[in-house]
């Protein structure tokens, strides 16, 4: 029972998450966003140190609240709620940002990997190649 009492915490704090998120990209640009995220990082320091399970019930939960928001919540709604609930328990994360060209269209993809876990947009993280990492 306190399973599931705890799982249920953990989805609402992350439905909560995913519409903080959507209000800070729609009300905020993105140059007060960034600062969020952590500091630019090169790809030699996006290496991690331990591992738990905590990351997979993050990414449970927000898979979870993603699919009940009335909202758009998309890869980057995702990844900036993801990041909050990371910060708010002190634990290390790395957002991630791609671009994909397909055709004239030019496709972007944000995804957030905590612990060597892609806690967001891991399905389609291999399609795009990595412009920016921020990490906290």
């Amino acid at each position: 029972m306190r399973k599931k009492i705890s799982s249920l915490l953990l989805f609402a704090e992350a439905w909560i998450c995913i519409a903080i998120a959507r209000c800070m990209l729609v009300f905020m640009p993105f140059r007060k966003i960034a600062p969020l995220l952590g500091k630019s990082v090169t790809a030699a320091s996006t290496s991690h140190i331990r591992t738990t399970r905590r990351p997979k019930r993050i990414k449970a939960a927000i898979r979870r609240a993603a699919a009940c928001s009335p909202w758009r919540a998309k890869c980057f709604e995702q990844a900036l709620a993801g990041k909050i609930m990371l910060s708010y328990r002190r634990m290390p994360g790395i957002v991630f940002f791609g671009i994909n060209k397909v055709g004239d269209d030019l496709q972007a993809h944000a995804w957030l990997e905590s612990e060597g876990v892609i806690i967001t947009g891991g399905k389609e993280a291999d399609q795009f190649t990595i412009i920016a990492r921020f990490k906290s």
